[in-house]
């Protein structure tokens, strides 16, 4: 692949509201790591650049190791949500070259119970040879556990790798 990082962050972005399952997988490195962090910092400038920054981390709910559980976990998703897009798409490119910063609005409805799920997201790409090797979410993660969806194994596993 000879796309950019941001080229290769949006196509995953793109794969996933598309629901997408093939393109999601095309995106990512077999090693690929994706982690969830709960913070409400991502819903005002000062604490998406604070975030950014490194001066505020977040904590781990959630650990998603390698392609396969990627796919498993997005999978989940696409059953539990319709729509699942996010609004107001913001990108900045890290000073790096290989990260990106996506920052977006939810806009899903829980598919089962018709509950609308607005939460505000803050995802770091890094991406090396023209796939995501990780992925690092930053959103207030009690929103999404109020919502009361049963998670699938993929997101299980994911939630029990945090804790360890």
């Amino acid at each position: 692949m000879s796309d950019t990082p941001l080229d290769v962050a949006r196509a995953f972005i793109r794969s996933v509201e598309a629901k997408d399952l093939d393109g999601v997988g095309r995106t990512l490195a077999a090693d690929a790591r994706q982690l969830f962090m709960h913070s409400r910092r991502t819903t005002t400038p000062e604490g998406v650049a604070d975030i950014v920054a490194g001066r505020s981390r977040g904590w781990r709910i959630a650990d998603v190791a390698g392609r396969l559980e990627i796919v498993a976990y997005t999978e989940g998703l696409f059953a539990k949500f319709d729509p699942l897009v996010w609004r107001d798409h913001e990108w900045t490119v890290a000073p790096d070259g290989k990260g990106v910063y996506f920052h977006g609005r939810g806009d899903m409805v829980v598919a089962r119970s018709g509950r609308t799920y607005r939460n505000t997201c803050l995802t770091r790409f890094t991406v090396e040879d023209g796939r995501i090797t990780s992925m690092t979410e930053y959103a207030d993660a009690f929103l999404y556990a109020g919502l009361r969806v049963r998670p699938n194994r993929a997101e299980f596993r994911a939630l029990l790798r945090a804790w360890r």
